[in-house]
């Protein structure tokens, strides 16, 4: 891990200005890929799909400026800065490379006065959720954000993708290693990490799934017993018998207790 205050997270770093978008596959794994509708004015479907939270983000700011860069923060809300896990300024952090060529990942920075510039150095983190930590020499702050596939925009629309299709991308899949590969020459880090992305909840998914069979079968069984059970208690005549019981005590009592009376009624 970096030495960085209060400690931050961190893997390695790359870029791409564009990178192909899919809002997703819900449709039938009989349906043959197909290019579907993209506008640059679904604002509301483009957050939802890029969302800025993270769960192990924390971020503040320094003013109520809506265009400032947040930067990380401590969990109890303190600033996280750089450190001095460098000797020279200038000198590439540990861990880090430079946020340009193959290694380039958009990450614009503005400040509370309005200057935007580029993250100078990257690191990707390949968590289940992937994220992108950004430093600058001119900034003690530590920058992060969730790293997804940076779009392409098509003029006849984004592909939609059917679950075959969609099977060579999955960590199981044969063929892995000559994916892993023609993703790596596409020199794309975020492509990269939305793959990674893809493999790791394709895998939870399926311990899930799996876990909800196994829990179905184990509930199929349970409700069959019981199911037995109930005949068989409706064959005893369970349910009358103790009424009948219970009225026969009922009747005992009273019984009892007008005899009683009786007996002290004549002496």
């Amino acid at each position: 891990m970096l030495n960085v205050e209060g400690q931050a997270i961190h893997k390695s770093c790359c870029q791409e200005k564009w990178a192909v978008s899919s809002m997703g596959s819900t449709v039938p794994a009989s349906t043959l890929a197909t290019r579907g509708p993209w506008s640059r004015t679904t604002s509301g479907v483009v957050e939802d799909l890029y969302p800025d939270e993270h769960p192990f983000i924390c971020t503040i700011t320094d003013s109520d400026d809506p265009n400032e860069m947040p930067y990380a923060a401590t969990t109890t809300g303190f600033p996280l800065y750089k450190g001095s896990y460098r000797t020279h300024t200038k000198t590439i952090p540990a861990g880090f490379q430079r946020n340009e060529g193959d290694h380039f990942i958009p990450f614009p920075i503005t400040e509370p006065h309005g200057e935007t510039k580029q993250a100078e150095y990257m690191q990707v983190i390949l968590h289940p959720n992937p994220i992108v930590v950004g430093l600058r020499d001119d900034s003690n702050k530590v920058y992060s954000k969730p790293l997804y596939a940076a779009l392409v925009y098509h003029y006849n629309g984004k592909p939609t993708y059917n679950v075959q299709g969609l099977e060579v991308l999955k960590e199981d899949a044969a063929g892995k290693a000559q994916m892993d590969c023609m993703i790596k020459c596409l020199n794309d880090p975020s492509l990269t990490a939305e793959v990674h992305r893809f493999r790791m909840i394709s895998q939870e998914l399926d311990w899930v799934e799996e876990a909800l069979i196994d829990s179905k079968d184990q509930w199929g069984e349970l409700a069959t017993m019981k199911l037995k059970t109930i005949r068989r208690l409706e064959m005893a005549d369970a349910l009358q018998r103790m009424q009948e019981q219970d009225e026969g005590l009922i009747d005992d009592v009273l019984q009892s207790v007008v005899e009683g009376s009786q007996c002290g009624h004549r002496t």
